[in-house]
Protein backbone atom coordinates (compact mmCIF):
# COMPACT_ATOMS: atom_id res chain seq x y z
CA UNK A 1 0.00 0.00 0.00
CA UNK A 2 1.57 2.77 -0.93
CA UNK A 3 1.54 5.86 1.50
CA UNK A 4 0.60 9.43 0.86
CA UNK A 5 3.46 12.18 -0.18
CA UNK A 6 3.73 15.19 1.34
CA UNK A 7 4.60 17.83 -0.84
CA UNK A 8 8.35 18.37 -0.80
CA UNK A 9 11.08 20.42 -2.18
CA UNK A 10 14.02 18.57 -3.79
CA UNK A 11 17.17 20.19 -5.46
CA UNK A 12 19.19 18.46 -7.69
CA UNK A 13 22.35 19.98 -8.71
CA UNK A 14 25.87 18.98 -10.60
CA UNK A 15 28.38 21.32 -8.81
CA UNK A 16 31.35 20.83 -11.00
CA UNK A 17 33.42 20.05 -8.58
CA UNK A 18 33.79 23.38 -7.22
CA UNK A 19 36.29 24.50 -4.38
CA UNK A 20 34.43 24.79 -1.45
CA UNK A 21 36.85 28.32 -0.87
CA UNK A 22 35.74 30.09 -3.86
CA UNK A 23 33.18 32.60 -4.35
CA UNK A 24 30.93 30.29 -6.60
CA UNK A 25 31.51 27.31 -3.58
CA UNK A 26 30.70 29.62 -0.82
CA UNK A 27 27.58 31.18 -2.57
CA UNK A 28 26.56 27.18 -3.19
CA UNK A 29 26.34 26.45 0.33
CA UNK A 30 24.36 29.42 1.10
CA UNK A 31 21.91 29.19 -1.65
CA UNK A 32 22.00 24.94 -0.51
CA UNK A 33 21.07 26.23 3.04
CA UNK A 34 18.56 29.16 1.66
CA UNK A 35 16.56 26.40 -0.24
CA UNK A 36 15.37 24.95 2.92
CA UNK A 37 15.04 21.87 0.50
CA UNK A 38 13.62 18.49 1.44
CA UNK A 39 15.68 16.15 -0.31
CA UNK A 40 19.07 17.44 -2.37
CA UNK A 41 20.39 15.27 -5.25
CA UNK A 42 24.14 16.69 -5.76
CA UNK A 43 26.40 14.82 -8.84
CA UNK A 44 30.05 16.07 -8.91
CA UNK A 45 30.68 17.23 -5.69
CA UNK A 46 33.29 17.71 -3.09
CA UNK A 47 32.98 16.81 0.41
CA UNK A 48 32.83 20.34 2.03
CA UNK A 49 30.24 21.12 0.53
CA UNK A 50 28.06 18.63 1.41
CA UNK A 51 25.40 19.42 3.75
CA UNK A 52 25.28 17.62 6.84
CA UNK A 53 22.95 15.39 8.32
CA UNK A 54 20.95 12.18 6.69
CA UNK A 55 23.67 11.81 3.73
CA UNK A 56 23.99 8.63 1.60
CA UNK A 57 27.04 8.34 -0.91
CA UNK A 58 28.25 6.65 -3.97
CA UNK A 59 31.38 4.81 -3.84
CA UNK A 60 34.73 6.70 -3.93
CA UNK A 61 35.71 4.98 -7.08
CA UNK A 62 34.02 6.27 -10.42
CA UNK A 63 37.39 5.02 -12.59
CA UNK A 64 39.35 8.76 -11.88
CA UNK A 65 41.95 9.92 -9.74
CA UNK A 66 39.90 10.58 -6.58
CA UNK A 67 42.08 11.94 -3.38
CA UNK A 68 38.74 10.74 -1.46
CA UNK A 69 37.08 14.08 -1.47
CA UNK A 70 34.98 13.85 -4.53
CA UNK A 71 31.67 11.89 -5.34
CA UNK A 72 30.00 11.49 -8.46
CA UNK A 73 26.23 11.07 -6.71
CA UNK A 74 25.20 12.48 -2.91
CA UNK A 75 21.90 12.61 -1.67
CA UNK A 76 20.84 14.36 1.23
CA UNK A 77 17.25 13.95 3.15
CA UNK A 78 15.41 15.72 5.84
CA UNK A 79 15.03 12.45 7.29
CA UNK A 80 16.53 8.94 7.60
CA UNK A 81 17.22 6.69 4.32
CA UNK A 82 16.36 3.13 5.02
CA UNK A 83 17.05 -0.38 2.23
CA UNK A 84 20.13 2.17 1.10
CA UNK A 85 21.70 0.34 -2.35
CA UNK A 86 25.11 1.45 -3.87
CA UNK A 87 25.29 -0.91 -6.41
CA UNK A 88 22.23 -0.98 -8.00
CA UNK A 89 22.95 -3.21 -11.14
CA UNK A 90 26.37 -5.92 -11.64
CA UNK A 91 26.75 -4.03 -14.85
CA UNK A 92 26.59 -0.22 -13.75
CA UNK A 93 29.63 1.47 -14.42
CA UNK A 94 31.00 2.61 -10.59
CA UNK A 95 30.87 4.99 -7.90
CA UNK A 96 27.98 6.76 -10.03
CA UNK A 97 24.90 5.69 -8.75
CA UNK A 98 22.76 5.98 -5.22
CA UNK A 99 19.64 4.75 -3.78
CA UNK A 100 17.86 4.73 -0.67
CA UNK A 101 13.91 5.32 0.66
CA UNK A 102 12.94 8.57 2.79
CA UNK A 103 10.16 10.67 3.10
CA UNK A 104 8.17 7.50 1.39
CA UNK A 105 9.93 7.30 -1.94
CA UNK A 106 12.22 5.20 -3.57
CA UNK A 107 15.18 7.88 -4.49
CA UNK A 108 17.43 7.13 -7.44
CA UNK A 109 20.48 9.33 -7.79
CA UNK A 110 22.60 8.93 -10.68
CA UNK A 111 25.54 10.43 -12.96
CA UNK A 112 25.22 8.59 -15.82
CA UNK A 113 28.57 9.07 -17.66
CA UNK A 114 28.84 11.26 -20.69
CA UNK A 115 29.95 10.77 -23.60
CA UNK A 116 33.47 10.90 -23.68
CA UNK A 117 33.94 8.71 -20.49
CA UNK A 118 37.00 6.99 -20.51
CA UNK A 119 37.31 8.07 -24.01
CA UNK A 120 40.53 9.98 -23.65
CA UNK A 121 40.82 10.27 -20.63
CA UNK A 122 40.63 7.98 -17.19
CA UNK A 123 40.74 4.11 -18.38
CA UNK A 124 40.78 5.38 -22.07
CA UNK A 125 39.61 1.94 -22.99
CA UNK A 126 35.89 2.86 -24.23
CA UNK A 127 34.26 4.00 -27.39
CA UNK A 128 32.32 6.99 -27.40
CA UNK A 129 28.74 6.65 -25.31
CA UNK A 130 30.27 3.21 -24.29
CA UNK A 131 29.70 3.63 -20.31
CA UNK A 132 26.89 5.71 -21.35
CA UNK A 133 24.87 3.04 -23.04
CA UNK A 134 26.18 0.17 -20.45
CA UNK A 135 24.76 2.53 -17.93
CA UNK A 136 21.88 2.65 -19.41
CA UNK A 137 21.24 -0.81 -19.76
CA UNK A 138 21.82 -1.75 -16.48
CA UNK A 139 19.62 1.21 -14.93
CA UNK A 140 16.73 -0.25 -16.82
CA UNK A 141 17.10 -2.89 -14.67
CA UNK A 142 17.16 -1.25 -11.68
CA UNK A 143 14.47 0.82 -12.43
CA UNK A 144 12.39 -2.57 -13.36
CA UNK A 145 13.00 -4.17 -10.04
CA UNK A 146 12.28 -1.04 -7.91
CA UNK A 147 9.27 -0.16 -10.10
CA UNK A 148 7.63 -3.42 -7.74
CA UNK A 149 8.22 -2.22 -4.38
CA UNK A 150 5.58 -0.81 -2.31
CA UNK A 151 6.95 3.21 -2.42
CA UNK A 152 6.95 5.11 -5.78
CA UNK A 153 9.86 5.65 -7.66
CA UNK A 154 11.89 9.57 -8.16
CA UNK A 155 14.97 9.69 -9.90
CA UNK A 156 17.58 12.96 -10.05
CA UNK A 157 20.54 13.03 -11.52
CA UNK A 158 22.82 14.09 -14.38
CA UNK A 159 21.51 12.01 -17.27
CA UNK A 160 23.94 14.17 -19.23
CA UNK A 161 21.18 13.31 -22.29
CA UNK A 162 19.02 16.69 -23.36
CA UNK A 163 15.48 15.43 -23.66
CA UNK A 164 13.98 15.56 -25.91
CA UNK A 165 16.53 14.40 -28.28
CA UNK A 166 18.45 17.41 -29.46
CA UNK A 167 22.09 15.72 -31.35
CA UNK A 168 23.47 13.01 -29.53
CA UNK A 169 22.83 10.04 -31.63
CA UNK A 170 19.35 7.94 -31.68
CA UNK A 171 20.86 5.20 -30.08
CA UNK A 172 21.97 6.87 -27.02
CA UNK A 173 18.50 8.62 -26.63
CA UNK A 174 16.38 5.83 -27.18
CA UNK A 175 18.41 3.54 -24.76
CA UNK A 176 17.83 6.49 -22.36
CA UNK A 177 13.76 6.32 -22.73
CA UNK A 178 13.71 2.88 -22.54
CA UNK A 179 15.09 3.00 -18.90
CA UNK A 180 11.75 4.34 -18.08
CA UNK A 181 8.30 2.45 -18.10
CA UNK A 182 5.73 4.18 -20.56
CA UNK A 183 4.13 5.47 -17.31
CA UNK A 184 6.75 7.10 -15.67
CA UNK A 185 7.16 11.03 -16.33
CA UNK A 186 10.17 13.53 -16.87
CA UNK A 187 9.10 16.93 -15.56
CA UNK A 188 12.05 18.80 -16.79
CA UNK A 189 11.96 17.16 -20.34
CA UNK A 190 12.05 19.95 -23.33
CA UNK A 191 13.25 22.33 -20.25
CA UNK A 192 15.89 25.24 -20.80
CA UNK A 193 18.47 26.59 -18.20
CA UNK A 194 18.25 30.56 -17.81
CA UNK A 195 20.79 30.46 -20.73
CA UNK A 196 17.82 29.12 -23.19
CA UNK A 197 20.39 25.67 -23.63
CA UNK A 198 18.36 22.40 -22.58
CA UNK A 199 18.91 20.54 -19.56
CA UNK A 200 20.37 17.80 -19.25
CA UNK A 201 19.95 17.30 -15.07
CA UNK A 202 16.22 15.83 -14.81
CA UNK A 203 13.87 14.54 -12.35
CA UNK A 204 11.75 11.17 -13.50
CA UNK A 205 8.96 10.13 -11.04
CA UNK A 206 6.45 6.94 -11.19
CA UNK A 207 2.91 6.61 -10.80
CA UNK A 208 1.45 7.92 -7.89
CA UNK A 209 4.23 10.77 -8.02
CA UNK A 210 3.99 14.28 -9.41
CA UNK A 211 6.81 16.60 -10.00
CA UNK A 212 7.09 20.48 -11.26
CA UNK A 213 9.80 22.76 -11.69
CA UNK A 214 9.51 25.85 -9.46
CA UNK A 215 13.21 27.31 -9.85
CA UNK A 216 16.28 27.30 -11.85
CA UNK A 217 19.42 28.17 -10.18
CA UNK A 218 21.89 30.15 -12.60
CA UNK A 219 25.57 28.94 -13.55
CA UNK A 220 27.12 32.46 -12.41
CA UNK A 221 26.47 34.67 -8.91
CA UNK A 222 24.27 37.71 -8.93
CA UNK A 223 28.54 39.23 -9.16
CA UNK A 224 29.78 37.16 -12.40
CA UNK A 225 31.70 34.19 -10.52
CA UNK A 226 31.24 30.41 -11.73
CA UNK A 227 29.24 28.42 -10.05
CA UNK A 228 28.85 25.28 -12.58
CA UNK A 229 28.68 24.26 -16.33
CA UNK A 230 24.77 23.01 -15.10
CA UNK A 231 22.24 24.69 -13.60
CA UNK A 232 20.43 23.75 -10.55
CA UNK A 233 17.01 22.71 -10.41
CA UNK A 234 14.57 22.47 -7.77
CA UNK A 235 10.93 20.55 -7.86
CA UNK A 236 8.08 20.24 -6.05
CA UNK A 237 7.51 16.79 -6.05
CA UNK A 238 4.37 15.43 -3.87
Amino acid sequence: MLESIKPMKSLNWNLEWRPPRSAGGKWIVQKIQSLDSDLCCLTEVTEALIPEGEVIRSDLDYGYDNKGDRRKVVMWSREPWKDVDLQGDPELPGGRFVSGVTLGIRFIGVCIPWQSAHVSTGRKDRKSWEDHLIYCRGLTRIIEKYRKEDFPVCMLGDYNQRIPRVRQPVEVAKALAACFPSDFSICTAGMNDLEGKPLIDHCAVSPGLSAQVTEIIPKQTPDGNRVSDHAGIVQEVS
